[in-house]
């Protein structure tokens, strides 16, 4: 009787564990997918017509400390992913300009990439 109760509370605490490192890789591989996502896809905050904000950018200003402005505008989704999407669009480009720009929460991180750091 006892073994029987013994195997079955290790059976349940085994399915138990590895239910947990399945929903954990799921979470996991979600979460990564949505990063790439923001990175590599034309992802906006809002739907158009959104809202439109003003900017600026000072002449001190790197692309990191930029992504952290527009996010806290709420005119990109995730600082890191826009940053990220601004280092690899960067070839051939010059880096951000200092100025005030107005801008769309409806707008991509393409678009808004093409209006701070023109060609």
């Amino acid at each position: 009787m006892l073994r029987a109760v013994r195997a079955i509370l290790i059976v349940l605490l085994n399915m138990i564990f590895y239910g947990l490192v399945v929903f954990g890789g799921v979470q996991l591989c979600h979460a990564g997918y949505s990063f790439a996502y923001d990175v590599l896809g034309d992802t906006a905050v809002e739907m158009p017509p959104g809202e439109t904000r003003t900017i600026t950018i000072r002449k001190d200003e790197d692309e990191f400390a930029v992504a952290g402005k527009l996010a806290r505008q709420h005119l990109v989704r995730n600082r890191y992913s826009f940053y990220l999407r601004l280092r690899l669009q960067e070839s051939g480009r010059s880096p951000v300009k200092p100025g005030n720009y107005t801008l769309n929460s409806s707008m991509t991180y393409g678009e808004i990439a093409d209006i701070i750091c023109p060609t």
